[in-house]
């Protein structure tokens, strides 16, 4: 019974040997620059994504906000005019005519305290940015990765599917020839047809892993990358979610600052001209001047003012204390994650050659009418699954290797 388990002229010269050796080397010098297939769909991504388009166009405002702080007055001058008249009550010809440009003047400290105030909001801008792309980065990679897991299970079925068609048609070639029985042969049949339904099931997953890949990036999940896991990127870079948080604390305390010096209106300084007649006949007179306004403060609404830059400071602190928590545990949920899928790579390799083995010596003793091969099939589907738990646990390492980078809050490369 056939097997149940198909499985002169000299060389090129130094010079050319010399512009080969130099061709290897520079695309080994080139090859850690070029992005990766996740790394590409990831800009893809990310150049769609909303959020971190509005966030970027804050940029623009934060910007303006600083030109405000640099320019030399702390908004624009104004002009006023004013025209006096006695016609309506005594009418003796009086008119006075008066023409005042006004100029607000920065309060001490104030347009340092504006620039301090966009400078930590540019700050931290940037790093709820590169939050956002952490936490983008981190629906890529899941979509990827189940994309991935679905293509290793639909790999293991078309195997098992192959496997089960070539022994249903040789059983059925024996049952017709009276070498087995017919009930073997509809044993055969149903396991054949229980493993081209599997394959049918595997094919929709992977299609439905693909369209939510595509969804997300506008492109579709190519095989065969790898992410390793970057220990040292930790120590590289801070984690942008608790830069985040530190930079809010930043931009608190700059808060804190604008709102105690900013305690009252701008003060203005006014140059007025002005001209007036007494009576009908007489000359017109005229007069130039100067006018300071000078505001009080109001404590009030300045009380208000520093309690709210008090709590966002505040706030940001609380933040950044539960950021520190988190990171931590989940960067040693990770760690640990990653240590359980290499030992369960390591159990689903010596599952599957285990099994491997007794499915070999069962098809000898069933081949030597030792067994039934009731007892074969079900060898042949716990080999089976066994093939498609080891290939999803390769796929689960290198998704744990990915989640890893992701808790160290670091993209794709």
């Amino acid at each position: 019974m056939p097997s149940m388990f198909p499985t002169g002229e000299t060389g090129p010269g130094v010079y050319v040997l010399a512009r080969w050796l130099m061709g290897a080397a520079l695309a080994l010098a080139v090859a850690p620059a070029l992005a990766s297939p996740l790394r590409e769909a990831f800009d893809a991504a990310a150049s769609l994504n909303a959020e971190i388009q509005a966030l970027e166009g804050r940029r623009a405002e934060i910007d303006a906000r600083l030109r405000g702080a640099n320019a030399l007055t702390p908004g624009a001058p104004s002009i006023a005019f004013g025209y006096t008249s006695d016609r309506l009550t005594q009418n003796r010809g009086f008119r006075e005519a008066e023409v005042e440009l006004g100029v607000p003047v920065w309060l001490p400290g104030q347009s340092r305290a504006q620039r301090d105030l966009a400078g930590a909001e540019a700050q931290r801008l940037a790093a709820r940015i590169a939050l956002q792309r952490l936490t983008l980065a981190g629906e890529v990679r899941d979509a990827y990765w189940t994309w991935a897991t679905a293509e290793a299970a639909l790999t293991a079925a078309r195997a098992r599917a192959a496997s089960a068609s070539a022994l249903a048609r040789d059983v059925a070639r024996q049952a017709r020839g009276g070498q087995v029985a017919r009930a073997d042969e509809l044993l055969a049949s149903a396991d054949a047809r229980e493993a081209e339904a599997g394959l049918r099931e595997a094919e929709i997953a992977v299609r439905e892993a693909r369209l939510a890949f595509h969804a997300l990036t506008g492109r579709d999940p190519r095989p065969g990358w790898e992410e390793a896991a970057r220990e040292g990127a930790a120590l590289a870079a801070e984690h942008p979610r608790l830069a985040a948080a530190r930079l809010g604390q930043d931009v608190g305390r700059a808060s804190l600052r604008v709102a105690t010096v900013e305690d009252r209106d701008n003060p203005e300084v006014s140059i007025f001209g002005r001209q007036e007649q007494d009576e009908r006949g007489a000359g017109w007179d005229s007069r130039l001047g100067v006018r300071v306004r000078i505001p009080f403060a109001h404590e009030p609404r300045n009380a208000e003012r520093r309690a709210a830059a008090q709590t966002e400071l505040t706030t940001a602190a609380a933040e950044t204390a539960t950021a520190q928590r988190l990171i931590a545990a989940e960067q040693q949920r990770a760690r640990t994650a990653l240590a359980d899928a290499r030992a369960a790579v390591r159990l689903a390799d010596e599952r599957h050659r285990s099994l491997t083995e007794a499915a070999g010596l069962s098809e000898a003793a069933y081949r030597a009418g030792q067994t039934g091969l009731a007892e074969t099939l079900r060898i042949r589907a716990a080999l089976a699954a066994a093939d498609a738990d080891r290939r999803r646990s390769q796929v689960a390492l290198r998704q744990a290797a990915s989640r890893y980078n992701q808790a160290l809050g670091v993209e794709p490369r």
